[in-house]
């Protein structure tokens, strides 16, 4: 019974008009910045690359005219580099973790979070103007002073001896429910209140939720069947994600189901081919929840010999229940077995 109302709830929430961002609202934002002082050669190249934007929604960043005259020519590659796939909020970004990495339009390279304080935003060491030049609900502009340097990398911090280790802050008092809906993960949220009524901080089970945003499972109807493949019975920061080594395998409470780690840049994170795209969404001193880009797939993997060198983190969970009485009972079923 409960599966059936999620399922009508998930219809109701996204039986409104469809998320794709049309050109015409592209080509709206460019004639704003042609008509705010200093951003006419941004709106320029973004009417030129309108129809090529193919986004459910996207956050732009746009260079001063001053800074288009610094360079002779610009590539499409560094225009795509200064677009994300999804709106974020000026309160989205400046709750990213210092470090975070946010994936562009540009393959294989993200954007570096270097906020140090909440009043300032700061990306790839480039301060940012926390005033919106363009704002529409899937669709954000914000300007800086100067192009991003795609080359940019944050010295490399020492890997952890494991995955999973004691965390060292203080529980967030926020409900992870509000916050996943507050930040454009309302369908996950939906299936966590009617599946998980019991998650909350009260909860000290150490877990990682995996929470693909809302346009990518807008059709689905499986949500309450999958959502152990989306838990990982350990809680894994965004750090601890990026300092695992490429072909690592992660255990999820879905019996038989793991989560192989590719890693096509040093900020870039895949499971199973799905790209990490809001690190560290919302975390806890027990939960860490990672917002991304699609739905994981089911993928059994073997250990090949191949595979010898990886560090593997396995969870057996003979439980099949998606209820929160299913993963709190499954306890003792749980082991991790690391490979070297």
């Amino acid at each position: 019974m409960s599966s059936i109302l999620l399922t009508l709830s998930l219809l109701l929430l996204f039986s409104s008009p469809s998320l794709s961002l049309p050109s015409s609202t592209v080509l709206d934002a460019a004639e704003i910045l042609s008509t705010t002082a200093g951003f006419d050669t941004m709106a320029l190249h973004l009417e030129l690359v309108s129809q090529t934007l193919q986004s459910r929604s996207l956050t732009i960043f746009a260079p001063t005219n001053l800074a288009f005259k610094q360079i002779s020519h610009l590539p499409l590659s560094l225009l795509r580099y200064h677009i994300l796939p999804r709106a974020f909020s000026l309160h989205s970004l400046t709750s990213l973790p210092f470090g975070a990495s946010i994936p562009t339009l540009l393959p294989n390279h993200s954007l570096t979070v270097t906020t140090t304080t909440p009043r300032h935003l700061s990306i790839n060491n480039v301060t940012v103007n926390p005033s919106p030049i363009f704002t529409h609900p899937y669709l954000v502009i914000f300007p800086t002073h100067t192009f991003f340097d795609p080359n940019f990398h944050l010295p490399p911090k020492t890997p952890p001896n494991t995955p999973c280790f004691p965390a060292n802050f203080n529980s967030s008092s926020h409900k992870v429910t509000r916050v996943l809906r507050s930040r454009g993960y309302s369908a996950m949220a939906l299936v966590l209140d009617m599946q998980f009524p019991g998650l909350d901080d009260g909860n000290r089970r150490q877990l990682t939720l995996l929470a693909p945003v809302d346009e990518a499972i807008a059709n689905r109807t499986d949500l309450p069947a999958i959502i152990r493949r989306h838990l990982l019975p350990c809680r894994m920061t965004w750090s601890d994600l990026v300092a695992l080594e490429d072909g690592t395998l992660i255990g999820t409470y879905e019996r038989g189901i793991s989560l192989r780690v590719t890693k096509p840049s040093s900020d870039t994170v895949l499971l199973n081919g799905v790209s990490v795209i809001f690190p560290d969404l919302y975390h806890s001193d027990w939960l860490v929840v990672h917002g991304l880009q699609g739905v994981l797939k089911g993928r059994r993997h073997r250990k090949t010999p191949q595979d010898s060198d990886e560090m593997t983190v396995e969870a057996e969970d003979a439980e099949q229940s998606t209820s929160l009485e299913g993963v709190e009972n499954s306890e003792q079923h749980l082991h991790f077995s690391v490979f070297h």
